[in-house]
């Protein structure tokens, strides 16, 4: 097989592709930051190299000798204190990126974006790859720089770059370590804490085939392409997601509650308030209420006719994040 680099690959979708490029008997190398944990990784037969995306310089020595990289490292966050820190890794850092994978030549790159890079269709549609960006209205920093590092890796397909683009809808299963925000709403429906919701629509999707997408892209992606990896069936509304979480795990109540717009709206405001008071991260922000009450619904089509993009089946999918959460003590 290749000898590949991954970046990213103690994080939820990494750490998946990592088991999954293993699994198919390729040499693996994995970026990691000084001093990063690398626990998640235990057990798997990877070489480390050490790499920082603000660090240009650091990065021609993790591509080198590579034939193939899984670009996945990116910063996630509704809110940080240096509110540059997502252009400077997301957008900064994927450019430096880009640039040392063409510099050393290699055969393919397989670029993780986002379904944030694409707009939302409206109520009750479908978005694909080509939908415009319109979300100015409810774009955080993250947003905005998933949006333009895609339109800049991109770009740089015409200066030669192989690469392929993914843009993963809201992946949740085993592993989710931190956990995602899809996995904290699996977490507070175990707990008997969600008996809110909101007239809002998600995309949820089993990391596992999120993951395999990324593979699959690698190997039958068309460069300068991008593919959702989504899945079909699992357009929800936020009421049915939470529902169908109580119903797998077991648990009543769920979902019982319709919280308004304008009350998440007022509560995000006086999050945003009381951070700028302690300088603490809010538990929400203006803009992240306003993109959770879209319905972001997505067409992952392309990617299963052109990739064989998988379909776990969404109860099967919770079943298993919520097994694994139970295993390991979240609840």
């Amino acid at each position: 097989m290749s000898k590949v680099l991954i970046t990213g690959a103690t994080g939820f979708i990494g750490n998946h592709v990592t088991r999954m490029c293993l699994e198919r008997g390729d040499e693996v190398r994995v970026m990691v930051m000084p001093g990063e944990d690398r626990s998640p990784l235990d057990g798997m037969d990877v070489e480390f190299v050490e790499g920082n995306l603000l660090d240009p310089d650091s990065l021609p020595k993790a591509v080198k000798g590579v034939e193939k990289l899984y670009h996945l490292a990116a910063l996630f966050a509704i809110w940080t204190k240096d509110p540059d820190l997502h252009y400077k890794i997301n957008v900064e850092g994927a450019r430096s990126m880009m640039h040392a994978a063409l510099a050393a030549d290699l055969e393919k790159i397989v670029y993780t974006s986002s379904i944030a890079a694409i707009g939302v269709a409206g109520k009750g549609a479908l978005a694909t790859e080509k939908t415009p960006f319109r979300s100015w209205p409810f774009a955080s920093e993250y947003i905005m720089s998933k949006y333009i590092s895609h339109l800049l890796v991109k770009g740089m397909v015409n200066e030669g770059l192989p690469v392929t683009m993914v843009m993963p809808g809201l992946p949740f299963g085993p592993g989710d370590r931190a956990p995602t925000p899809t996995g904290t709403m699996i977490i507070g429906t175990l707990k008997g804490q969600m008996k809110n919701y909101w007239d809002g629509g998600v995309c949820p999707v089993d990391v596992r085939d999120v993951a395999a997408g990324h593979v699959l892209a690698m190997d039958k992606g068309r460069i300068g392409e991008s593919y959702i990896l989504a899945n079909k069936e699992a357009n929800m509304t936020n009421k049915e997601f939470l529902s169908l979480i109580g119903k797998v795990a077991g648990v009543d109540k769920v979902a019982t509650r319709e919280i308004s717009h304008n009350t998440m709206l007022r509560v995000a405001r006086i999050a945003e308030f009381i951070s700028k008071l302690t300088g603490k991260a809010p538990v929400t922000t203006y803009k992240n209420s306003l993109f959770v009450m879209q319905h972001c619904y997505v067409d992952p089509s392309k990617a299963i006719e052109e990739l064989g993009l998988p379909q776990t089946p969404i109860e099967t999918a919770v079943r298993d994040a919520v097994d694994w959460f139970r295993e390991h003590d979240y609840v």
